[in-house]
């Protein structure tokens, strides 16, 4: 992660500032580390090797997600998706309905056209033969018969019938309805109706028929006139001269109706024949039309099944991944390494790429917090915080204050005193609860309203926002975030910001209060509770480095012991408060009598131990008699009244009374016992004869 977190690496550690100046992977970032010793120009080919191998091996996979990606629709949303998906099962269902929908209707058409022509043409035929029959059979009649009204009725009968089928055969030929009589009862059948025959070969064996017919029509005249005889007595058969000639007509007559039964038998077997291949015809379109309906089926569901699969597939894929990092995350198990694959430009690629980002957000805050844990001082964390808020939130301006252990001033620690930024007025700092964050612990904003804070400095149409930093209950800190114009401002994008800026504030404050209380328990360690001067642990950890520098600037060292004078008799007539009273007091008075470079020490009961840098043999008599001459004048107010007290000093010097630390201060110990001795209320600056032993 650190190549990723820019601002977590200081420049205090050089290599990790180079490794934080790189992004991507370690041959990437750094091609001049790759193999080794290995220099720019051969990284270059290295790196330059790897990428045409990865675009070699990787070219047929593209090629293959491409046309999985474009068969998948991945790149269209999930409500698009299942559309299209419909869309598609709808259309093919609604091929396989149109398929069937053609092949009824088409059946349906070609046999109702079948009927309407075939079956009436083969009726008629049929009608047509049974006439002749009948007319046969009349005709045969006319000849056995010997009564007039017998055989006038068969040649009625005859006449009728065979009138009857050239009409009907002529309706053949020009279309009509037919309405069939039956002489035996006298009635007509249903009528229907007769589509006119088109075939050439059709038209010519009815015109045959037909001229048969109007043969057999002329036959039956000549059979019923020869049938007469002398037109009084029925003498056909019993002349043998009429009987031969009337045999020969019959014989001829049924020639000529057995040749034109044969011809419409004929017809009709062919027309027969003709609904048989028409049959087989639809039978075959109906096969077609299953097997057609049957393939198309087959076709839908398969690929349903397929985009099924895919869809399903990559739902289950993307799912399952942040199923498992969202597990892992509130497991705590969370590999910040393992990234979702972002296969899809759908809602699910962009809750992936949105979980993937917030899976960096997540390493980026957790590498902050480790990183911040192992800084120094609270300072070095808010240092870290601001290089966030610039660089990696993209804050136009970054401001943060830290709120005193007084808890009364606030000063800037981010950035730097030379890069300071002022957007709140001065006396912010000098009195701190003038700041509305600090003083509300809420998070301040001129979002809301331009005026929030009447301490800002910042233009017209720059805006602010201010967020508490709470640490053990109180506001430790504060952070402004200010954008400059009302384009940078922008709600949404400002408020995406200030979230992040958030979860680093979070992760911070623990550390923060740690770092604050390690401080404070650090400094609690090495001062004393009563007056706030160092104590002896202090002085034993900084001695060193004290006369280490003094010596470095050869310098003077000088040294105070102060004592204050009767202090027992002070406790055990007053108490032990008058006496911490009188230590306070006393201790402030010196305070106010240093400068701040100087050290200011309770060495033990009411002794107190001053360590001056940077003077003079002159200068440390000056210092230790305006201490005396200040205690001496201040009064401590006590129960009932007021006390004064005096303080007896005795002064050393480094290198020039010797070249140890601590023998300097058995020195200035040594010259404040001589000025006790001396009356108490003194100052004493070490001198040889003092000190008559050969070593300390």
């Amino acid at each position: 992660m650190k190549n990723r977190f820019n601002p977590l690496y200081s420049s205090e550690n050089k290599e990790g500032e180079t490794s934080a100046s790189c992004s991507g992977t370690y041959e990437e970032r750094c091609p001049d580390e790759v193999g080794g010793s290995a220099g720019n120009g051969e990284a270059e080919n290295i790196q330059s090797h790897d990428n045409s191998k990865m675009l070699r091996t990787a070219g047929i996979p593209l090629i293959v997600r491409k046309i999985k990606s474009l068969f998948n629709i991945c790149d269209l949303p999930i409500r698009k998706k299942f559309f299209f998906y419909s869309l598609g099962a709808t259309f093919w269902i609604l091929v396989i309905s149109a398929i069937g929908l053609i092949t009824m209707f088409d059946m349906s058409s070609k046999s109702q056209q079948m009927v309407e022509r075939i079956w009436p043409q083969e009726k008629t035929a049929n009608i047509v033969i049974r006439k002749l029959r009948g007319a046969n059979i009349s005709v045969h009649n006319i000849t056995i018969f010997t009564d007039a009204d017998s055989v006038h009725g068969d040649f009625r009968r005859a006449k009728g019938t065979l009138a009857d089928s050239r009409l009907y055969l002529n309706t053949l030929l020009q279309g009509g309805q037919i309405a069939d009589h039956m002489l035996a009862t006298d009635q007509f059948s249903e009528p229907y109706r007769v589509l006119p025959v088109r075939a050439a070969e059709k038209r010519e064996a009815i015109g045959s028929a037909m001229a048969k017919i109007l043969e057999l029509d002329k036959l039956v005249d000549k059979v019923y006139i020869d049938a007469q005889g002398d037109g009084e007595k029925l003498t056909a058969f019993r002349d043998p001269r009429t009987r031969k000639v009337l045999i020969d007509t019959i014989s001829r007559y049924d020639t000529i109706t057995r040749d034109a039964v044969t011809m419409l038998n004929d017809y009709a077997i062919g027309v027969s024949q003709e609904w048989g291949r028409f049959s087989s015809l639809m039978r075959y379109r109906f096969n077609l039309a299953i097997l057609l309906i049957s393939i198309t089926l087959f076709v839908t569901l398969a690929l349903a099944v397929f985009y099924w699969k895919l869809m399903s597939g990559a739902f289950e894929r993307h799912l399952n991944a942040m199923i498992g990092q969202i597990r892992a995350l509130s497991s705590g198990e969370l590999d910040l390494t393992k990234k979702i694959d972002q296969t899809s430009k759908d809602e699910l690629g962009s809750l992936s790429v949105e979980l993937n980002k917030l899976i960096d957000t997540i390493g980026n805050v957790t590498t902050f917090k480790k990183v911040i844990e192992g800084d120094e001082s609270t300072e070095d964390i808010y240092m870290r915080l601001g290089k966030i808020f610039d660089t990696e939130l993209g804050i136009d301006d970054c401001v943060v204050y830290e709120i005193s252990g007084n808890k009364k001033t606030m000063e800037i620690v981010y950035p730097t005193s030379g890069g300071l930024r002022m957007h709140c007025r001065g006396e912010v700092q000098l009195d701190c609860e003038l700041c509305r964050a600090k003083r509300t612990g809420l998070l301040v904003s001129s979002r809301d309203f331009t005026d929030v804070c009447r301490y800002f400095t910042g233009s017209d149409g720059d805006g602010h926002l201010c967020i508490p930093v709470v640490l053990g209950g109180n506001v430790g800190g504060v952070v402004q975030l200010v954008c400059r114009g009302v384009n940078n401002c922008d709600r949404t994008i400002l408020e995406r910001k200030i979230t992040k800026a958030q979860q680093y504030l979070r992760e911070a404050q623990p550390v923060l209060e740690a770092k604050r209380l390690m401080r404070t328990l650090k400094e609690s360690s090495l001062r004393d509770g009563l007056t706030g001067f160092y104590n002896r642990r202090f002085l034993e950890e900084c001695s060193e480095n004290l006369v280490a520098g003094a010596q470095r600037r050869k310098s003077m060292l000088g040294l105070l012991m102060c004592d204050l004078d009767y202090f027992k008799e002070t406790n055990d007539v007053y108490g032990h408060d008058v006496g911490d009273m009188v230590l306070k007091e006393t201790s402030s008075v010196i305070r106010k009598s240093v400068r701040a470079s100087d050290m200011a020490v309770r060495f033990g009961g009411e002794e107190f131990l001053l360590v001056l840098t940077e003077t003079s043999s002159e200068g440390i008599l000056v210092l230790a008699e305006k201490i005396r001459t200040a205690v001496e004048e201040t009064r401590v107010n006590v129960p009932g009244g007021s006390i004064k007290k005096t303080i007896s000093i005795g002064a050393s010097e480094l290198p020039g009374d010797t070249q140890n630390f601590w023998e300097a201060i058995k020195f200035a110990d040594v010259a404040l016992y001589k000025a006790k001795e001396a009356g108490r209320n003194k100052v004493l600056k070490f001198t040889r004869d003092m000190w008559n032993q050969d070593r300390y």
